[in-house]
C-alpha cells in the first residue's frame, strides 16, 4: 500500500473501509484497502470528447458526444461472490474531475440494469442539451444493479434481486463517498441522484432508503410502483391480442387508428390551454366515446379497457388508469404497447421477463395460464415490498433539506403519469415542501413524443432551488421539433396556460391552477 494512506477503519452505511488520506494521484486509487471492493482500473483521462451513451435507450441520456475536462477513472465491483446461479457483484465506474465542483451525483440505471453506462451525467431525457454533470464539474458514477446481463436469470439469486432493489444503492454510495475523500482530501458538499425510468426508481429509493445520503434528487418517468406495472405489460398484452389480426400485435391498432384517437383528443382538449398548437397543457377530461364509428367498436373497447388500467375480478384497480394525450400515436407510444413489424412491442420483449423472473415467487419461465391477474398481483406483491418505491413518508429527507424533482411524460406508456400524479400528492400532504413534479405534455418514456418540450434542465432546476431555498413553480423547456419555441413546465397541478402574445416566448404563458 502507498504510505499516503492511512489505515484506522472507517464504517459507512454498507461498507467497512480503511479511511484514506489524500491520494497523491489517480493511480494511487487503485491500493486503497476497502473491504469487498476490488478496484480493477484506477486511470487519468486527459480531457476528451467522450462518444454518445451506447445506452441512452435504456436510461434516457441524451445520446450525443460530451465534452468533459481531465479527470480520474475508477472502475471496480463490490462484493464479488459466487451466486445460485453465477457469479455476482456489483460493478460501478467512477469520474472524478481535476476541477472539482464539491458535488457528487449517482446516476441511475434502466431497464433491469445488469449493464454500466458511462458515468456521466447526462440530464436523462432524450431529447435534452443541458450540460452533464461531469462537464459541470460533479465526480459521478454508475453502476450495474449488482448483475452482469441484462436478461432475467439473475433473479434466481436472493440477493441479485435485493441488489437492483435497493442494496446497491448504499454500497455503491458509500463506496463513491470514500473515493472522493480520497481523491479531494474532503465530502461532497451536495450528494445528488438522478435517472430515468428504473434509474428514476432507484432515484427515488434514494430518498426512502437512504435519506442521510442524499440531499437532491432528479427522478424522471420513474418506475416507482414496477411490479404492478409489469403485471399491466402482460394486462394489455391480452387485451389488444384480443383484437390483432392473425396474431399480429403491431396491428391491433393501426397507425391510422392512433391517428383518430390522438386527433380526437386534440378536438376536445387542445385549445383549453388558451392555444391550438397540437399539445394539451391543461386538464382534458376526453369522452373516448366521441371515438364510436371512427374506431372499429372491439377496438375502441380494448383501447378503453389498456386506458382504464387492470382490473382484478371484482373491479378493484390493480394499478393505474392513463391520462388520454395526443402523443398516444406516437412511435415511443407504439415501442411498448403494440411494436412493429420490424421489432416486437417492449411488453412482449422485456415486460414477461420483468414479471415472470424478478416479480414472481419463485421465479418462473412463464406466466401460469389461464392469466388470473388477482394470483399475479398476489404474487408480485411479495418482491413489490421491498423493490417499488412508493413509500410516501420521507421526513428525514425532508429534515436534512433534501429535495426531489420528478418529471413525467403525459404520454408514458409504460409507468402511468395518473400512478405517480397520486403518489405525490399523498407524500406531498406529509412534506410539503420536498418534492416538485412536472408532467411533460406529448412526452412518451423518458423522452420522445409529439412535438413535445422534452429539452429542459431539472439538474439546474434542483441546484437552484438547493442553493435559494425558494421551490421551482415551473422549468423552462424547449421542442426539439420547434427549436424557436420555448413554453413553461408548471409545477403540478398547476399548467402551462397561453395568456397573449408571441407564442414562442415562455414569457406569454402562466402557471395556473386546472
Amino acid at each position: 500500500m502507498s504510505p499516503s494512506f492511512l489505515t484506522a477503519p472507517l464504517l459507512l452505511a454498507g461498507t467497512l473501509v480503511a479511511a484514506p488520506a489524500m491520494a497523491s494521484s489517480c493511480a494511487d486509487l487503485s491500493q486503497l484497502d476497502l473491504f469487498g471492493v476490488e478496484i480493477s482500473n484506477a486511470e487519468a483521462q486527459p480531457a476528451q470528447t467522450l462518444p454518445p451513451d451506447p445506452m441512452s435507450a435504456m436510461t434516457g441520456s441524451s445520446p450525443r458526444p460530451v465534452e468533459v475536462g481531465a479527470h480520474c477513472l475508477v472502475e471496480g465491483k463490490i462484493d464479488d461472490r459466487e451466486g445460485v446461479n453465477g457469479r455476482y457483484g456489483i460493478r460501478f465506474q467512477m469520474r472524478l474531475p481535476d476541477q472539482w465542483n464539491g458535488r457528487f451525483l449517482f446516476q441511475g440505471g434502466g431497464g433491469m440494469d445488469g449493464f454500466i453506462a458511462p458515468a456521466i451525467g447526462s440530464i436523462p431525457s432524450t431529447g435534452s442539451t443541458a450540460t452533464p454533470a461531469l462537464s459541470r464539474g460533479y465526480a459521478v458514477v454508475s453502476m450495474d444493479g449488482g448483475h452482469n446481463g441484462q436478461g432475467g436469470d439473475f433473479a434466481e439469486d436472493q440477493q441479485a434481486r435485493l441488489d437492483l432493489a435497493y442494496v446497491a444503492i448504499g454500497k455503491v454510495t458509500d463506496t463513491a463517498k470514500v473515493l472522493i475523500q480520497a481523491r479531494y482530501e474532503k465530502a461532497p458538499e451536495h450528494s445528488f441522484f438522478m435517472g430515468c425510468s428504473n434509474g428514476g426508481r432507484e432515484a427515488m429509493m434514494a430518498a426512502q432508503r437512504f435519506p442521510t445520503e442524499f440531499d437532491g434528487i432528479v427522478a424522471g418517468n420513474p418506475g416507482f410502483h414496477l411490479s404492478r406495472a409489469s403485471l399491466t405489460q402482460a394486462w394489455d398484452v391480452q387485451t389488444l391480442m384480443s383484437v390483432a389480426p392473425n396474431g399480429d400485435l403491431s396491428q391491433a391498432l393501426t397507425q391510422s387508428d392512433l391517428d383518430s384517437v390522438s386527433s380526437e383528443i386534440l378536438a376536445q382538449c387542445d385549445a383549453k390551454d388558451g392555444l391550438e398548437d397540437g399539445i394539451v397543457a391543461g386538464q382534458c377530461d376526453f369522452d373516448p366515446e366521441a371515438l364510436r364509428g371512427k374506431l372499429a367498436d372491439n377496438k375502441l373497447d380494448a383501447l378503453l379497457t389498456v386506458m382504464n388500467g387492470p382490473k382484478g375480478k371484482n373491479g378493484e384497480a390493480l394499478y393505474s388508469d392513463w391520462p388520454w394525450d395526443p402523443g398516444i400515436n406516437s412511435a415511443g407510444w407504439r415501442a411498448w404497447k403494440l411494436g412493429s413489424e420490424q421489432r416486437p412491442a417492449m411488453n412482449l420483449s422485456i415486460g414477461p421477463a420483468s414479471l415472470t423472473k424478478l416479480f414472481m415467487t419463485p421465479p418462473q419461465e412463464s406466466i401460469p395460464e389461464p392469466l388470473d391477474f388477482d394470483a399475479l398481483a398476489r404474487n408480485v406483491s411479495s418482491v413489490g415490498g421491498y423493490f417499488d418505491a412508493d413509500e410516501v413518508f420521507l421526513s428525514t429527507f425532508a429534515h436534512q433539506g433534501g429535495k426531489l424533482v420528478i418529471f413525467q411524460g403525459l404520454a408514458d406508456p409504460v409507468f402511468s403519469a395518473n400512478d405517480i400524479a397520486r403518489w405525490y400528492t399523498e407524500a406531498s400532504a406529509i412534506t410539503p415542501d420536498t418534492a416538485r413534479l412536472f408532467m411533460v405534455p406529448g412526452m412518451t418514456h423518458c423522452g420522445g413524443g409529439n412535438a413535445t418540450f422534452e429539452n429542459f434542465d431539472p439538474l439546474t432546476l434542483l441546484e437552484n432551488w438547493k442553493e435559494t431555498g425558494e421551490a421551482p413553480q415551473m422549468m423552462p423547456a424547449r421542442a426539439p421539433s420547434m427549436p424557436e419555441r420555448e413554453m413553461p413546465l408548471c409545477a403540478y397541478p398547476t399548467y402551462a396556460e397561453y395568456q397573449g402574445g408571441e407564442v414562442n416566448n415562455a414569457s406569454s404563458f402562466a402557471c395556473v391552477e386546472p
